[in-house]
């Protein structure tokens, strides 16, 4: 199975969805491709049994995805979950370690600086090993008695300076 023909039906999926009797060149203009590529794709999809066509009218034909394709969408989508539930396994595992070495070196307090797509397992590595998590902003003065951490959705220079005043950036924790 190749990534991107599933992404490509994902995609005339969502189209469908949103407008059903949509044509060719919407299909085509929505997935980033000539209308001529399209019709290959839809030929492809229609050989194996993602899409199935049906006559509007003499010049129109209506598309609709086939519970092969469904299938096919669907199993993608599980293989996605399982990937991300074992990446956030993996991120949470390096967090809990982290806080926990930190915990070791006398730090009762983690304090997060700025935005992280992931504070939820900071919060719970915390809550796991009896520390106290702060949220602080990024101009907020550091903790000089708590584990430093700086979100990865700050930008670069406050990465940067929060790193040279002795933060750690979450994603090297991410990579030990």
């Amino acid at each position: 199975m190749i990534n991107s023909d599933v992404a490509t039906l994902q995609n005339i999926a969502d189209t469908l969805k949103e407008e059903p009797l949509a044509s060719q060149r919407v299909l085509a203009e929505n997935a980033g491709m000539s209308t001529g590529l399209m019709n290959a794709v839809i030929k492809r999809f229609v050989e194996r049994g993602w899409i199935m066509l049906t006559n509007v009218n003499l010049r129109k034909l209506s598309y609709a995805i086939t519970p092969a394709g469904i299938a096919e969408l669907t199993e993608r989508s599980q293989t996605f979950a399982k990937r991300t539930f074992a990446l956030a396994n993996r991120y949470n595992d390096a967090l809990c370690k982290a806080v926990s070495d930190a915990k070791k070196e006398g730090n009762t307090k983690l304090a997060l600086y700025g935005n992280s797509y992931i504070k939820f397992l900071l919060v719970y590595a915390c809550q796991t090993l009896n520390v106290t998590f702060l949220e602080k902003d990024v101009n907020a003065p550091i903790e000089s008695d708590a584990f430093c951490v700086v979100g990865e959705q700050n930008d670069e220079a406050d990465i940067a300076r929060l790193t040279e005043q002795g933060c750690v950036n979450l994603l090297d924790l991410l990579e030990e």
